[in-house]
């Protein structure tokens, strides 16, 4: 089912490239975390190895931190509700939420094998001022399920476009909600961004992106790049891989917004299935690694970056 990646193959082999490894190296990997996950009998699945293989790209292939990252994949949805629950792609407020704001990976690689998400208010007119937050995170983590099934994972670009952004948006965005909202990119998804790029963000944008600064990483928060306009945007990105709303060669956001939701349709048993997934505490082996920093207890750490 590659409704959203038509070059799988390609981009693996480009991964595997990128990290010195063979297929047959990576399977052998793929089968000795399945033989672990046999014995976590707490865990609520056998995720597929699609699913299994981007863990390891994205840990570099340590098996120690693949373990970790499966296993918060599945714990941190029952310990962060607020982002996970009720948040299936295909629920009405959901797809409300779709056409509203989008949120979405472009479907062309750059040269060097990053992909290239998108944030944007969909337009001027989208009624978004009673948005609840988490839902933005939610559909950000939808995609990124899509990905693990479709996707390989390489490194990440990120457009936040930020015209149409109201003033009463940005300031339900607190700290506190904005790391909650953050903690599933450092805990299963070892977060691999190369570049922020900020587009046409208004004056009163500024403590917003204050915040974004002090939750990151320094290494991360210095590849944060702020445009006036697209000429600004141009500088990094080339019109083969950008959007015809950035005077682009791709087609317009609109149209790729709805090739995802078409996506999330598709998936829709895959959503109905993680939604009942439940961790059975009482059947874990041995004590949670670092379980003092999942947002029950506090002590929030600052996201490692690559």
């Amino acid at each position: 089912m590659n409704a959203i990646v038509k070059d799988r193959d390609e981009r693996l082999k480009m991964a595997l490239r990128s990290q010195e490894k063979t297929l047959e190296q990576l399977q052998v990997d793929v089968n000795i975390i399945k033989e672990w996950l046999k014995n976590q009998k707490h865990l609520p699945e056998m995720p597929h190895d699609h699913m299994i293989q981007n863990f390891l790209l994205l840990n570099k292939f340590s098996i120690e931190a693949t373990k970790q990252k499966l296993d918060m994949y599945y714990t941190l949805r029952g310990v962060l509700p607020e982002v996970f629950e009720n948040k299936h792609p295909n629920l009405p407020h959901m797809q409300q939420n779709m056409k509203a704001i989008y949120i979405f990976m472009l479907p062309k690689l750059t040269d060097d094998g990053n992909s290239i998400a998108v944030m944007r208010i969909a337009s001027e007119n989208s009624n978004i001022l009673e948005l609840d937050p988490y839902m933005i995170f939610a559909h950000m983590y939808n995609v990124v399920e899509v990905r693990l099934h479709e996707d390989v994972a390489l490194g990440d670009i990120c457009i936040y476009d930020m015209a149409y952004f109201p003033i009463r948006q940005i300031a339900r965005l607190n700290p506190v909600l904005m790391r909650k909202g953050t903690i599933p990119l450092e805990k299963i998804y070892s977060s691999r961004v190369k570049a922020i790029h900020i587009l046409h963000a208004p004056g009163y944008a500024e403590p917003l992106i204050k915040l974004i600064r002090q939750l990151l990483n320094p290494k991360l928060a210095e590849r944060i790049h702020i445009h006036d306009s697209v000429d600004g945007l141009k500088k990094f990105l080339p019109n083969n891989v950008l959007p015809k709303d950035y005077g682009g060669d791709l087609p317009p956001l609109q149209e790729i917004n709805e090739s995802w939701m078409k996506a999330f349709e598709k998936y829709s048993d895959r959503f109905d299935t993680i939604a009942k997934l439940k961790v059975n505490e009482q059947l874990r082996p041995e004590p949670l690694v670092n379980d003092d920093i999942l947002g029950v207890y506090g002590n929030f750490k600052k996201l490692n970056v690559d």
